[in-house]
């Protein structure tokens, strides 16, 4: 953790918030004794960018407008378009953050681009 801490610049306690958030959720697990920390709890591979956005800020969401009205029910004329337009790209977000893995993260840190990600409309 300190070393994490001193590496990123991040305090210490709010790492301790966020590694916390993240065994919570099964994307780590601490690791007690002589040399003990926190490790992955899967490969880097198989861990998303978008599992840890979740994890530590909660549902990928553009915005927290609500759902459209359905079957022309709407109440403020053009809200329900744009609530649908915010949904979809909430939907966005969440499927190009699921593109990445942490194992894209190393690389990139390394200064080995992974493979830039698109997605069709």
């Amino acid at each position: 953790m300190r070393d994490l801490a001193q590496r990123t610049g991040l305090p210490q306690p709010y790492l301790e918030q966020i590694l916390l958030a993240l065994k919570g959720v099964g994307l780590v697990r601490s690791k007690r004794g002589v040399g003990g920390g926190y490790v992955l709890a899967r490969s880097a591979e198989s861990i998303t960018l978008a599992e840890v956005v979740a994890a530590v800020d909660g549902p990928i969401v553009a915005g927290d407008f609500g759902q459209p009205h359905q079957d022309g029910a709407c109440d403020h004329e053009g809200q329900c378009v744009l609530l649908g337009v915010w949904a979809d790209v909430g939907s966005h977000m969440r499927e190009h953050l699921a593109s990445y893995t942490l194992a894209d993260m190393v690389l990139q840190a390394r200064g080995v681009q992974p493979a830039r990600r698109t997605h069709s409309a």
